[in-house]
């Protein structure tokens, strides 16, 4: 039996997950439950929508995290990694991840491996196969090539947001390039292989609970090992 295979294929634990619309979940007083340095990032949005959004998103997921840990939502105190990836400061067994998407947004909370979760609301990409051509694999370039121009926008999306997940799972930024990686172009749940400097990291991926308005994935770095059990094309490109 191989790494993948023990693993099984919907293992991530997230026991909190849930959708928020951005227009209407902030709620009275979600600004002031916000850091100086949250708060601040807010002011710098261009766009009205876009900060009341992301006040909106933050102001949820810290009272999600405070239902989570008995605490208060204004006095938790988040740290970062050298690449960005947030943590609860004094809570590391506290899993969580965030992500919006226009007025949508999406979070998860757990207990196990670090997560990572992406959501993007349905849409017409126009640049889907050249972007696909620079940040998805050979495979799934092809596979995204071969389907009806109509089909095309889902799976790019469906696609992008599963990367994005287990990108932000393993929180290392721009180290690892996408293309570097197989997720595939269906909402299928899979253990996927990240190589990064010499290294596998074994990542369970699976969708988001299903909406006909978005797609999404939740994923989670559960175990990384020395070497890869068979380099793929993907692995041979990057390694």
């Amino acid at each position: 039996m191989g790494h993948a295979d023990f693993f099984g294929l919907s293992s991530v634990e997230a026991p909190v997950c849930r959708y928020l619309d951005l227009d209407d979940d902030a709620g009275p007083g979600a600004e002031d439950i916000l850091s100086a340095e949250e708060r601040e990032r807010a002011g710098r949005f261009q766009f009205e929508d876009d900060r009341r959004h992301y006040v909106a998103a933050h102001a949820a997921l810290r009272r999600a995290l405070a239902a989570h840990t008995g605490e208060r939502a204004e006095t938790l105190r988040f740290t970062h990694s050298a690449f960005g990836k947030p943590s609860l400061l004094g809570r590391h067994r506290v899993r969580f991840s965030l992500s919006h998407s226009r007025a949508l947004g999406f979070y998860a909370i757990g207990g196990r491996g670090p997560l990572g979760v992406d959501v993007e609301q349905l849409r017409t990409v126009p640049d889907a196969l050249e972007l696909a051509e620079r940040h998805f694999t050979r495979t799934e370039f092809e596979a995204l090539a071969a389907l009806p121009a109509l089909e095309r926008h889902r799976a790019f999306l469906t696609c992008w947001t599963r990367k994005e997940a287990c990108l932000k799972a393993i929180g290392l930024g721009l180290i690892v390039p996408p293309e570097c990686f197989e997720v595939g172009l269906e909402s299928d749940c899979r253990s996927v292989e990240v190589p990064v400097a010499g290294r596998i990291l074994w990542i369970a991926l699976q969708p988001a609970p299903y909406r006909s308005d978005s797609v999404g994935a939740l994923a989670e770095w559960r175990q990384t090992h020395v070497h890869a059990s068979v380099p793929s094309t993907a692995m041979e490109m990057c390694l």
